[in-house]
């Protein structure tokens, strides 16, 4: 699919301008000069200043669909795998809390994997490997708090 400068730098403004506006709201550090709110607005500031570079390209370029089904849209399969990967987005949201990382992210791994052919035994080999290699790089060495659900403590 190919979107449309001028929309994509809308949507961009909205996100930008929302972030920007949110970050406001977030407390003060006590005796630092910058706070919580620095790196968002930061961010939102930049995300605005793109979708307005974006928004003033697509205006110039005149007369473009808002949203053109290209090569890739007409192969068979390929909006439905995009669809997979966004629920599985989406499932992980509402699941990794009361299932658990681990479990959640190998089923999610083994669905997408199936949707993009790869066999059976790779798929459970590389769902599996993945998810314990990710689990412990985050849970171990970056001290990410990932959510355990059903799952007990793993050696790590």
């Amino acid at each position: 699919m190919r979107f449309s400068d001028t929309m994509l730098g809308t949507v961009l403004l909205l996100l930008g301008a929302a972030i920007a506006i949110y970050a406001r709201t977030l407390p003060a550090v006590p005796g630092q000069q910058y706070g919580a709110a620095a790196f968002p607005t930061l961010i939102g500031q930049a995300m605005v200043g793109c979708a307005l570079i974006l928004f003033i390209k697509g205006w110039q370029a005149g007369s473009v669909p808002m949203i053109a089904r290209t090569e890739w849209t007409r192969q068979p399969g390929a909006l439905v795998a995009v669809a997979v990967t966004i629920l599985c987005i989406v499932a992980y949201i509402f699941l990794a809390r009361p299932i658990g990382f681990v479990p959640i992210s190998v089923a999610i791994l083994i669905v997408l994997f199936r949707v993009l052919s790869v066999s059976w035994p790779k798929t459970v080999f590389f769902a599996v490997v993945a998810t314990l290699v990710t689990d412990y790089v985050f849970r171990s060495l970056l001290l990410v708090p990932l959510p355990f659900g059903i799952m007990p403590r793993l050696p790590w």
